[in-house]
């Protein structure tokens, strides 16, 4: 996570904001004042699942909080798809396996990137399957409704700000 410092002043400006003394966020909070002081000057750094519950709280997201800032990637054609597949395979941590089902007397055709969770010499693919589980849980109860679409934008930006501290490595960097 980035600096306890900067955490604790994005907590403050959010409660400010949310017109709330630090008493009632700890109250709100089950904490004591005294910690919400703590979390504040970033003498402690909360938990991800405090700062979940503060951001709540404050009406923020989670990713704010954290001071999370999302890539935009440009993906304007195929091969902005098929670049981003290769830079994938670059990285170390991770390794996919591409399964074909080549057209069969029944017209099914399939492709698929297959990330195995228990692989030892990928230790993000873990993480990798945990995320996809639980996206495609949320892309099944998603409606296309405004609030079923604010509730996963908001779980996609929590899940964001969970993963943005794991950096990745070029397979190269790890050799010699």
């Amino acid at each position: 996570m980035k600096d306890k410092t900067e955490l604790g002043l994005r907590i403050r400006n959010a409660r400010k904001a949310a017109h709330m003394n630090q008493t009632e966020l700890a109250e709100k909070l089950q904490k004591t004042m005294r910690t919400v002081q703590k979390y504040e000057s970033g003498e402690i750094e909360p938990s991800f699942a405090i700062i979940n519950e503060i951001a709540n709280i404050l009406n923020v997201s989670a990713a704010e909080l954290m001071g999370h800032e999302k890539q935009y990637i440009q993906l304007n054609t195929l091969s902005d798809v098929l670049y981003v597949i290769n830079e994938l395979n670059k990285k170390a941590g991770i390794h996919f396996n591409i399964e074909v089902n080549k057209p069969s007397n029944n017209g099914e055709w399939s492709c698929a990137l297959k990330f195995d969770g228990n692989d030892k010499n990928a230790e993000l693919n873990q993480d990798l399957c945990l995320f996809l589980e639980r996206y495609a849980d949320e892309i099944e109860e998603t409606s296309d409704t405004p609030h079923a679409r604010a509730h996963f934008d908001h779980w996609f930006d929590t899940e964001l700000a969970y993963y943005a501290g794991i950096a990745l490595k070029n397979k190269i960097d790890d050799i010699g």
